[in-house]
């Protein structure tokens, strides 16, 4: 069996590398090509096109490079008339991949599965309908997203949450003896939105710093990031101590004391390991301005969205103000009474998506053919 799989951002990468695992582990004869990044690629997919290169959010972000967009699309579709895939499956990433289910299906491609649906529920509904004309399965991340999808008279499954097998498991993770607070830093992983957003995370490090004196800051870095453009900037703060991780070291994640995260999956990875967070982020003006009318949650971060409430502090376009978020990361610092109170409604929220199913290896199935 020929299998395309493809991701166009850092989680998806993730997602489509244990994906392909799966697929290996029941059947050693599939041929895996994919668009993707270097998690895919060290699974053992052979991947065509660094999808993850072009990872992108908003109209004005994405305007700025259309060309280059229209170029990797068109060579996307050269791979899948080449490849002929017995099966497409596509990983959230719906700018992309929502035309690219449509074209697939007039290329002869017989079966398409889209993993990580689109949060329709969130903005943009009608992409529903999009979905349900050209795909033959949905693998959705969210238990109440399996009941939107059946509504509409699509073929859903929840199987789990797949960032559940990328955490540590319980009893494994030591926590640090060292009374240094530790405070993780997650910029993002798409190149324009990490040049956007260090400087003002970088102040609120120094605000954070200047009233909590024995602190330090672990940067997490995704691959792909320019860590030189980091690494010159937190140079010149002498007097602040940093730490550089990789991306994908999960492990140590589970002792941070709090988090400054871009809003996007790392901060249902920090929920599920019950990190107290500020989400940060901003779009262009008028990236805003035309997104707004179509938002259906008042949300932006995952915790919060998934609990129908607020869990953790949103810093969100005007919001985005580091004197703001440095006061939100010290109380959680400095009050132990409120970093628990948030610990526990993580906790809570986390525990409504758990599963006994093994993602990976239920979405395997449904590729092979094992489930319909």
């Amino acid at each position: 069996m020929k299998i395309l799989i493809s991701a166009g951002e850092a989680s998806g990468d993730n997602y489509g590398a244990l994906l392909a695992r799966a697929v290996k582990k029941k059947d050693r004869k599939a041929q895996i090509t994919g668009f993707g990044g270097p998690m895919m690629s060290g699974a053992g997919v052979d991947v065509k096109i660094e999808l993850t290169r072009f990872a992108l959010v908003g109209f004005a972000e994405v305007a700025k490079k259309i060309f280059s967009i229209i170029n990797v699309y068109n060579k996307a579709l050269g791979v899948i008339k080449a490849e002929k895939p017995d099966v497409l499956v596509v990983i959230d990433y719906p700018g992309f991949h929502l035309k690219l289910i449509k074209d697939a299906r007039k290329l002869g491609v017989k079966k398409i599965i889209y993993y990580i649906t689109p949060q329709v529920w969130v903005w943009k509904y009608k992409r529903i309908f999009k979905i349900k004309k050209y795909a033959d399965f949905c693998v959705v991340a969210y238990p109440f997203e399996e009941k939107i999808f059946t509504k509409e008279g699509i073929k859903a499954r929840y199987f789990g949450h797949p960032l559940k097998e990328m955490m540590p498991k319980a009893g494994k993770i030591k926590k640090s003896k060292n009374k240094v607070f530790n405070v993780g830093v997650f910029p993002g992983s798409r190149e324009n939105e990490v040049k956007k957003f260090m400087d003002p995370i970088l102040e609120t490090c120094v605000l954070t710093a200047q009233k909590v004196k024995r602190v330090k800051f672990t940067v997490y870095l995704a691959e792909g990031t320019n860590r030189d453009f980091i690494r010159q900037k937190t140079v010149a703060l002498k007097n602040i101590m940093f730490e550089f991780k990789s991306g994908r070291d999960y492990a140590s994640r589970a002792a941070l004391d709090a988090a400054i995260a871009k809003s996007g999956t790392t901060t249902l990875e920090l929920a599920m390991m019950g990190v107290p967070m500020a989400v940060v982020y901003s779009v262009s003006p008028l990236t805003f301005m035309l997104a707004k009318p179509m938002l259906k949650s008042k949300f932006a971060a995952l915790p919060n969205i998934i609990a129908e409430r607020e869990i953790v502090k949103e810093f969100i376009q005007d919001g985005f103000k580091p004197a703001l978020v440095a006061d939100e990361i010290i109380k959680i610092l400095t009050q132990p009474g409120y970093r628990k109170a948030v610990k526990g409604a993580l906790k809570k929220t986390v525990g409504s998506l758990e599963t006994a199913e093994n993602p990976s290896e239920k979405t395997a199935s449904a590729v092979l053919g094992g489930l319909k």
